[in-house]
């Protein structure tokens, strides 16, 4: 609410001038017109960031209210799975027969790389890495949860992972394997690293939770490993060449994250109003980046945040997120049932955070929308079955 009310104080003309940006004051004395002025420089832009921030808010909120039911919770964390399989699937079968379209479109980028129904490969990936995050927790719950107790011999209990992997667990591998060699065929740096980055949340976090169960803990991570293996064996190669010919780093990139900390320190406290980027950057853009392109994202949504909203809102939002996701990390812990939504949204946050570093996908609806819908379900799921949460 506070970064909402916030951005509406940006767009608005009635607020004292000395708060305005000064280029409004440029803009009427290069016009010879009286020219409403704000703190943000493109009102529009705002606005737009404005609406996109408050459905993101929506999807949030539904989901805390709709999940606080275990069984709503699984099926939402299994629909995006599923959904993120299907999308990969696509996603495969376009790489491989029709490259150079996006269903009945031309592709216009990134001909080389798997992107599914994305422009982006990047946004992509992150989207990926939210399906993979889910359909792990999904598997890893599965075993966990069902597998034999601590009474049972080890054999006996090999055996009934065995049948569980024939009666529903393969299911959930294939999920894995398909998104898993997807992701890699992006050839996404940021994207695979943040999805690694979210594998190893999700492991570590599973893991613990199901010490109870250390045989069917240990053989769902097993069968994860596997999963990714023969992804990244198979389809690897294209992923590795760029990492040997261009490594991590971007020269541009560095120089723009340089600039446009440049820009925030300009103005700290009000921004220059949510979702400027590209209307900022042009002002401060020098020969420290090539000639050629148009810059008008950051490539690091941290950044942005802080350049659009001001370091005192943008710092406040992400301590808000940082609750919910100590929130979820806390009921991933402490579950013993129900544990796969927290788990998995605990995992989704950490694949968002990381790609946040060097790209802009969480700036897409696709992305935030399903990352918001995991993290409401996993905020709802978070505590214990016995407490009331409707009160």
């Amino acid at each position: 609410m506070v970064v909402f009310g916030w951005t509406l104080i940006q767009i608005a003309h009635w607020i004292p001038a000395g708060y305005h940006n000064p280029i409004w004051q440029m803009a009427r004395e290069a016009s010879g017109r009286d020219i409403a002025g704000s703190i943000t420089v493109n009102r529009d832009a705002t606005v737009l960031a404005a609406t996109r921030f408050l459905t993101c808010c929506a999807a949030f909120w539904l989901a805390l209210q709709l999940c606080r039911s275990s069984a709503r919770a699984q099926w939402l964390v299994r629909f995006m799975a599923l959904a993120g399989a299907a999308y990969a699937a696509y996603g495969i079968g376009a790489f491989f027969v029709f490259p150079n379209t996006i269903l009945w479109f031309d592709k216009v980028t990134y001909n080389d790389s798997l992107t599914s129904t994305f422009v982006n490969r990047n946004s992509y990936a992150t989207y990926a890495g939210l399906g993979l995050t889910s359909a792990l927790g999904i598997l890893l719950n599965f075993y966990i949860a069902r597998g034999e107790g601590k009474a049972a011999s080890i054999s006996r209990r090999l055996a009934g992972l065995l049948a569980l992997t024939v009666a529903g667990g393969a299911l959930w591998i294939a999920v894995v394997l398909v998104i898993g060699a997807a992701l890699v065929l992006t050839g996404s740096r940021g994207g695979v690293s943040a999805s690694l980055g979210g594998l190893l949340t999700i492991l570590l976090l599973a893991g613990v939770h199901g010490r109870k169960n250390a045989v069917g803990a240990g053989f769902g991570l097993l069968t994860v490993g596997l999963a990714m293996g023969v992804a990244l064996f198979n389809y690897g190669d294209f992923l590795a060449d760029r990492l040997t010919n261009q490594g991590f780093a971007s020269d541009d990139r560095l120089a723009v994250y340089g600039l446009t900390w440049r820009s925030i320190l300009d103005a700290p406290l009000f921004g220059f109003g949510d979702g400027t980027f590209s209307e900022v950057f042009p002002m401060y853009r020098d020969g420290t980046i090539g000639p050629f392109g148009v810059w008008d994202m950051a490539h690091n949504s941290y950044f942005e945040a802080l350049q659009g909203l001001g370091v005192p809102v943008a710092v406040l939002l992400f301590l808000g997120l940082g609750v919910l996701f100590v929130r979820c990390i806390l009921g991933a812990l402490a579950r013993r049932r129900g544990a796969s939504a927290p788990l998995v949204a605990c995992a989704a946050t950490v694949v968002v955070a990381l790609h946040a570093f060097v790209d802009f996908s969480v700036q897409m609806q696709a992305v935030a929308l399903t990352w918001v819908a995991l993290l409401g379900a996993g905020v709802a799921q978070s505590w214990s079955g016995s407490v009331a949460t409707d009160r």
